[in-house]
């Protein structure tokens, strides 16, 4: 598979999600040669590398121009010659690298890889490795955040939805930010949405066109009720799965074709099997 990193120019059009490491990197130690790293251990409570690295000033995770890739920036401190800057994943394996330019402190690193499919660093606890003169550091990449279900509504009911989807919202009830990546309907690909959102906060994620009438519509003799299966997948926590009765009346009353769809009912959240992370799927 081949492995991507997003160039480091100004004219990526490019939204920073804020806070996003906050919380999720921190340090542990692992710093060799004759500077020293202000790391103090690796119990997961530390806070983000800019504040436990002599080394590092800021850190923060960015969506690039499709929407659909994911970079790591690192900003270094101008008192090291810094060399480059790696991710390793928790079963050992070099997820993204880059080399700094003489005189650079910033470079970017892919968080995603694939030509098309754009797959996320798996959850895990992972390492970001930064190399240069006299400099070697280790510090932890946490990734690994739940979600939960808060309410499905109507998109004429929320003014982010359109009114012939179907919304629903989501908590992030985790400790570290994540996003919403893609909407499943009924076992296909519905939309791929990107929706960062933080510890605590709610975020809404939209099923496109899931009420419109349409012009395929089924038999009905007055109304018919079908179950719809929604999930909601997400970047580093198992996905958010309901299922959601739909009703389907004529449009005209007259016809018997049910080409009006309304929402039946209140959702039902299914149980999902959680996602492994990267070694536990290869162990």
């Amino acid at each position: 598979m081949t492995h991507k990193n997003i160039p480091r120019t100004s004219s990526i059009d490019r939204r920073t999600v804020l806070g996003l490491l906050s919380g999720s990197l921190a340090a542990l130690a692992g710093c060799s040669g004759g500077l020293s790293d202000s790391s103090d251990g690796g119990d997961g409570s530390a806070g983000p590398p800019e504040e436990q690295s002599d080394y590092i000033e800021e850190t923060s995770i960015e969506i690039v121009e499709n929407g659909r890739q994911l970079a790591l920036e690192v900003a270094v401190t101008d008192e090291i010659e810094p060399s480059s800057v790696s991710i390793i994943t928790e079963s050992g394996r070099e997820f993204a690298s880059d080399y700094f330019s003489p005189g650079e402190t910033r470079t970017r690193l892919s968080l995603t890889e694939g030509e098309d499919s754009y797959e996320p660093l798996p959850r895990g606890q992972h390492t970001l490795y930064l190399r240069g003169d006299d400099v070697e550091t280790k510090l932890p990449l946490e990734l690994d955040t739940t979600f939960e279900l808060e309410e499905v509504v109507p998109g004429t009911e929320h003014e982010e939805v359109r009114d012939d989807s179907l919304g629903v919202v989501v908590r992030n009830v985790g400790q570290r930010t994540g996003a919403a990546t893609q909407t499943i309907l009924n076992g296909e690909r519905d939309s791929e949405p990107f929706e960062p959102i933080e510890p605590g906060e709610t975020g809404i994620v939209e099923f496109t066109f899931l009420l419109k009438d349409r012009a395929h519509c089924v038999k009905v003799e007055e109304t018919t009720v079908r179950e719809e299966k929604l999930a909601v997948g997400f970047l580093w926590s198992d996905p958010v799965t309901i299922t959601q009765s739909i009703k389907y009346t004529d449009r005209f009353d007259s016809t018997g074709n049910g080409c009006k769809r309304t929402l039946a009912g209140e959702p039902e959240e299914v149980t999902t099997t959680p996602t492994k992370t990267e070694t536990e799927t290869e162990g």
